[in-house]
């Protein structure tokens, strides 16, 4: 079994793909967009891709916030874009404008810190800041800085972050992953297991109530056997607790193992192919990795127990992961 690694450098379409062969054959591959919020897509699995890629992609990869985005420093909503942590209200605008969806690193600027391919593996890594005086800083006002590397092996893809407080205040946040899959055509099988006991009760706008509900009670809800993604109709917060989540492809024989370190508490699944998705044309699904709930700083302010929420002291860090594995079932 000969493994060679290696990236390549797409600039008319500006990303770099990280690959392995296997043999002589591609068995995994990913593209990563440094000046798109250094998100991911495409992620390939023996020729085949699980996630949107160029060309055929093009389209929706050429807005900065699809793919596997990078959720920073808030995941998900953020009720009217403004939040209250320890008396400070803040009010997260951008250039002039609300940040109600998803935080600030999926659309601001990163600096790619290093790129390389050895025997064991392909990987690069990148830098975003917040400082004072810049727009970031202006939405959330806490000096810090985010690092993500991306090593691609045989068989997974490894998303480790470490975040820094460089402020003088203790400052909360969240981080999350947002991928996007490809949905099959049918007759071709795709089915997901997300293990949880409850998930979170929204609002019309998808925001939490406070209220926790039993998926074993709700079984459009209940994740915790294998159903098939185009029987689902979804967009909703699990308490995952940190257990792993899977994609299986029967029809293919393997599946995808979503495994993260202890902090990412929540999981989101969200059926996009039938929730306005299939007036583009495309069709995709989400299985996203959170440490937090929606909302999160102003649930934790509630007193909301199931918040999720992080906090760094002055000069403290917090490192973690999430990491996709691609097991033959046969």
């Amino acid at each position: 079994m000969a493994l060679q690694f290696w990236y390549q450098e797409q600039k008319e379409e500006n990303y770099i793909r990280l690959g392995c062969e296997k043999d002589g054959n591609i068995q995994m591959s990913v593209d990563v967009y440094p000046a798109m919020g250094f998100k991911t897509a495409g992620l390939s699995y023996k020729g085949e891709p699980l996630q949107p890629r160029h060309p055929e992609w093009s389209t929706l990869l050429h807005m900065e916030t699809f793919g596997n985005a990078v959720l920073f420093p808030t995941p998900n909503r953020v009720r009217d874009g403004r939040f209250t942590f320890q008396g400070r209200q803040v009010e997260m605008k951008k250039n002039g404008v609300l940040q109600t969806q998803h935080g600030l690193a999926q659309i601001g600027s990163w600096r790619v810190c290093g790129l390389s391919a050895t025997k064991t593996e392909s990987y690069i890594t990148a830098e975003f800041s917040i400082c004072p005086g810049d727009e970031n800083y202006e939405a959330f006002p806490y000096a810090s800085r985010l690092g993500m590397t991306y090593v691609l092996k045989e068989d997974r893809l490894t998303c480790q972050y470490k975040v820094q407080n460089l402020d003088t205040r203790p400052m909360p946040f969240g981080i999350g992953l947002h991928p996007w899959f490809i949905l099959p055509k049918e007759p071709e099988k795709v089915s997901i297991c997300v293990p949880a006991d409850f998930c979170y009760e929204t609002t019309p706008d998808l925001l939490p109530t406070g209220r926790m509900i039993s998926v074993k009670e709700n079984f459009s809800f209940d994740l915790n056997a294998f159903r098939l993604v185009r029987e689902l109709d979804l967009d909703t917060v699990y308490l995952t607790e940190g257990r792993d989540m899977y994609i299986r492809y029967e029809d293919r024989g393997y599946q995808l193992k979503i495994t993260q370190s202890e902090e990412f508490t929540a999981g989101v699944v969200f059926t996009a192919f039938n929730r306005g998705m299939e007036r583009t044309g495309y069709e995709a699904f989400c299985v996203e990795t959170q440490s937090c709930c929606t909302d999160a700083i102003n649930m934790y302010e509630k007193g909301f127990p199931y918040n999720g929420l992080m906090i760094l002291e002055p000069g403290e860090e917090k490192a973690g992961y999430v990491e996709y594995t691609l097991t033959d079932l046969y």
